[in-house]
């Protein structure tokens, strides 16, 4: 699945945003430039990560302090017992 967003809902660099896909919440960032897209919740104990705080190429949770790369969804450290799901992001 891709994410389609239009040029003015796209994140700034760092800054996390939302959209709603297929009934699903899915976070949106900007990483040098380029927009990724990942599952909102935590694996964890499923709480937002887009309330979370963007440090480089990582996100991380806000409730355990779990930590994930939002490139790739890999847990980067912390309690998260799973990768987050991700996916590629187009604008238009």
């Amino acid at each position: 699945m891709t994410i389609h967003l239009q040029h003015d809902e796209a994140p700034c660099e760092g800054e996390i945003v939302t959209t709603e896909v297929d009934g699903t919440v899915v976070a949106v960032t900007r990483v040098d430039g380029a927009l990724y897209a990942f599952q909102d919740e935590c694996t964890h104990q499923a709480c937002s990560l887009s309330e979370g705080e963007m440090e480089g190429r990582h996100v991380v949770c806000p409730c355990h302090m779990g930590t994930f790369d939002v490139t790739t969804g890999a847990v980067v450290s912390g309690p998260p017992p799973a990768p987050l799901k991700t996916w590629q992001v187009e604008t238009g």
